[in-house]
């Protein structure tokens, strides 16, 4: 008994049907995750702009407000968010102070604007900022800054100066953490 060409063909075809189906029976499970509820995806937030505000100066230190343009692109609003903030001595990659801000929620398709106080003397210094979303840390970022005297005391002592302190912004960058 002498099998038909298409009989060999419909078997042929039969076990490749086979074969793709338990590939696709052992490997798609992993491929496709379920849909359990709509989630934020990775990078939904942005610092899109950061403006260094001189508020104050003493003889010993000059205070600043770091101001952080935080965008949130996601068509829902952010969970609760927080910054800290950690002023560190470039010298000795020490921190000496840290503040923590507590930011809210970002509506979305909006920018909020967010003001982190920090403190600096005479020295160089980074700004490490941490953005927190609902406690996962999401967008990391460091700031810079020079930070010198421009007149000694006795020059302040004889006349009356307005500006005390040069501050100057060396670097500044944000990025998503994933």
């Amino acid at each position: 008994m002498s099998i038909s060409k298409k009989t060999k063909k419909a078997g042929a075809l039969a076990g490749i049907l086979v074969i793709v189906i338990v590939i696709f029976g052992t490997f798609l499970p992993g491929l496709i995750e379920p849909v359990v509820g709509v989630s934020f995806p990775n990078e939904h937030l942005f610092v899109d702009e950061t403006i260094l505000l001189k508020t104050n100066e003493t003889i010993d230190t000059v205070s600043v407000t770091c101001i952080l343009y935080l965008t949130n692109i996601w068509e829902k609003e952010s969970e609760e968010l927080k910054a800290i903030a950690y002023v560190i001595e470039t010298e000795n990659n020490f921190a000496v102070s840290e503040t923590e801000i507590d930011i809210g929620k970002v509506e979305s398709d909006s920018t909020k604007k967010v003001d982190i106080p920090v403190v600096f003397s005479n020295n160089s210094y980074k700004i490490k900022v941490l953005l927190f979303e609902k406690g996962k840390l999401v967008i990391k970022g460091e700031l810079t800054i020079r930070a010198y005297p421009i007149y000694s005391w006795e020059e302040i002592k004889r006349e009356k100066i307005d500006q005390v302190w040069y501050l100057y912004n060396d670097f500044t960058e944000f990025a998503q953490v994933r």
